[in-house]
């Protein structure tokens, strides 16, 4: 009898010792994804917000941040992309004249980034509910000139027969408005509507 239980005594030990080591290894792997998951979702996480824009050759253009995260205006722009309404101009885009991008700090219109100034006078930040204006002035900064060698001042695209915003001929057709990075990654995008 004393023989059967020493026996089973020797069997028990080794499984006990397996479970163990087995439940211990699980531990430190549970430990160790979970550090290295906190190391991935870390500082460099990507903005994201949602847009909505207007563009009007009578008032100008406002893009109004409808809620998501805030973005620093010094590291991002605006692209403007002509949608299939424009045929087979939908491969051209114009970074947008970032300088002529006013946003309302203070009840005081800041602009988006302009080079030429301090970045104490710049907006610098892009919040919730803040609302950004092109005025009619500066519209043609929507397109500033990329494609064409035309001279007029300022400088401009927007007037093309062809793909420009503010041509008579364009209104009622779309662009794809989108804000990026300074690593050219989207952080939002709308479909904007050209109107008189």
């Amino acid at each position: 009898m004393s023989c059967l239980k020493k026996g089973q005594e020797s069997a028990v030990s080794p499984v006990v010792g397996v479970m163990l080591m087995l439940v211990v290894t699980i531990i430190i792997a549970a430990v160790v994804s979970s550090f290295a998951g906190g190391l991935s979702t870390g500082s460099n996480k990507m903005p994201q917000m949602t847009i909505t824009a207007s563009f009007s050759n009578s008032t100008g253009m406002t893009i109004t941040h409808n809620g998501g995260d805030s973005v620093n205006t010094l590291s991002t722009k605006f692209i403007v992309t002509p949608t299939a309404d424009f045929g087979s101009y939908t491969n051209l885009h114009w970074t947008v004249n970032s300088a002529d991008i006013m946003v309302s700090k203070n009840g005081v219109n800041k602009p988006w980034n302009d080079p030429t100034l301090p970045t104490s006078q710049d907006a610098r930040t892009f919040q919730p509910g803040d609302v950004a204006l092109i005025s009619i002035t500066n519209l043609s900064q929507v397109q500033p000139q990329t494609y064409t060698t035309d001279t007029s001042s300022p400088p401009t695209d927007a007037f093309s027969s062809d793909y420009g915003f503010m041509n008579a001929a364009t209104m009622g057709q779309h662009f794809t408005l989108e804000l990026v990075d300074s690593g050219g990654k989207t952080i939002a995008t709308t479909v904007v509507t050209i109107k008189p």
